[in-house]
């Protein structure tokens, strides 16, 4: 069965994946392996353990390194799904006057920079792998096509994710060579604490656009994943499966 390890697991979509496997465990899936970063919002003893059957494992971690080492033991037949979920936004509000140079600096290295350092960890462990799938979470507010309509829409954000696409679509041709698949997608408007600081701006522009919830995008995100095919040339998916521009 295949096995999963998932950053970004302490809330928001990250833990809506998780939690969605485990819900499916008894079928054709098999606990997921779970990364989570702690946040100051959030301890690890309020971490929803109960959740989690004995059979799965959650990684704690300060450093990937550690991880790796930790999900080799767990994993002995590798990993067949690096969900690279993390991620945050912290001016979703600011104009181009207004960015804080140092908060957007913290937000390329968690977006952009942290990513790479991730997938060069775990990558020993998906060529071990049967089905060797990397997924990068993405959103569309990336978009380059889109982005004279969405120009004012959490700035900062988008041109971090617009450099975790250039990464992806590059380091994608490289990875082909060796069987392994990229995905790219973009989860949804979604009920988490970034969907709702977006609220406003969508509802000025587009007042009949909801967001979507938790589960209905991990349910969609799963199903992108486990039908995407080795691609040289990756395309951006939509959690519906269709093609947004780059």
């Amino acid at each position: 069965m295949p096995s999963y390890l998932v950053t970004g697991a302490s809330r928001g979509i990250g833990l809506g994946i998780v939690t969605k496997l485990l819900k499916n465990r008894r079928t054709s899936w098999s606990p997921p392996c779970a990364i989570r970063r702690l946040t100051a919002s959030r301890s690890w003893d309020e971490y929803p353990k109960t959740h989690l059957p004995s059979s799965s494992s959650i990684l704690r971690l300060r450093q990937h390194r550690e991880g790796r080492r930790r999900a080799a033991k767990v994993l002995p037949d590798g990993l067949d799904h690096l969900i690279n979920n993390a991620g945050v936004s912290f001016q979703e509000g600011a104009s181009f006057e207004t960015i804080d140079l140092r908060v957007f600096e913290e937000e390329l290295r968690v977006n952009t920079v942290a990513p790479i350092e991730v997938v060069r960890q775990f990558l020993p462990l998906v060529r071990k792998s049967a089905v060797k799938k990397v997924v990068l979470v993405s959103t569309i507010i990336s978009s380059l096509e889109l982005a004279p309509n969405l120009s004012t829409l959490a700035i900062t954000y988008g041109i971090t994710k617009a450099g975790l696409n250039i990464l992806a679509r590059k380091w994608a041709a490289v990875l082909y060579q060796e069987g392994i698949t990229t995905v790219t997608l973009h989860p949804g408007w979604v009920e988490t604490d970034l969907g709702v600081t977006i609220k406003d701006w969508w509802a000025k522009r587009n007042p009949d656009l909801k967001p979507i919830s938790v589960q209905q995008s991990a349910e969609d995100v799963l199903r992108v994943i486990k039908e995407a095919k080795l691609e040289e040339k990756i395309k951006l998916y939509s959690h519906t499966g269709d093609v947004l521009p780059w």
